[in-house]
């Protein structure tokens, strides 16, 4: 693949999820992000936040790869056969091919991880857009050079070595595979409230509040 057809595609997939964002979560309150709707284990805002979770995996690894001396810059970028395979496995569950993964606890929302801990949805929602603008400028300068594209990064799950271009083919579409996830999950808590008994004084808790009341 030619490496400026690669860029405009990745740039213009970046600005897509961006735009879905920006479509689904903003002027939301935070009963509607914190929501759980039954047959859901994570909340709107918690999809959101094993995003960045993963992206903190890579970003740093990422830029460093960027400040690679005497990176010699290529018109081409060979994909291999697992980074294609990588991007095809971390497309938005609903692909036949996507493969459904385990999360290490480590990448899971920090209310499973500890119950006392809890999460700022404007903090998690700026962090989110922080993180697509430093993919943005990752994607503008690794697949210029076949260097830079081959370098080694750890990979999240299992922690072994992949490519620097297999790291941005899993974690571009696993935005849009948990932008998806929280839309499903956003859905599922505008059915529920709107299934319920018509009462102002209603509260719409998460799950954990649920068993606390239970």
């Amino acid at each position: 693949m030619q490496a400026h057809e690669y860029i405009t595609n990745r740039l213009k997939e970046l600005a897509q999820h961006k735009a879905q964002f920006e479509r689904a979560f903003y002027f939301l309150e935070d009963d509607e992000l914190f929501f759980i709707p039954e047959g859901e284990q994570w909340s709107a805002i918690e999809c959101i936040e094993h995003i960045n979770n993963v992206n903190e995996v890579y970003l740093p690894q990422l830029t460093q790869v960027c400040q690679l001396p005497e990176a010699k810059e290529s018109d081409t970028i060979r994909m291999g056969w697992f980074t294609t395979k990588a991007r095809v496995w971390m497309q938005p569950i609903t692909n036949p091919k996507a493969l459904k993964i385990p999360v290490p606890k480590k990448l899971k929302p920090r209310r499973l991880r500890n119950p006392d801990l809890k999460i700022a949805p404007q903090k998690v929602m700026e962090n989110f857009i922080a993180d697509l603008s430093q993919i943005e400028r990752l994607v503008r300068i690794i697949p210029n050079s076949q260097n830079l594209c081959d370098s080694q990064v750890t990979s999240a799950l299992p922690p072994f070595k992949i490519k620097s271009i297999t790291a941005l083919e899993i974690i571009i579409p696993h935005i849009a595979r948990h932008l998806a996830q929280a839309e499903r999950i956003l859905k599922g808590g505008k059915l529920a409230k709107d299934n319920a008994p018509a009462n102002p004084d209603l509260i719409y808790p998460t799950r954990e509040a649920e068993k606390k009341i239970d």
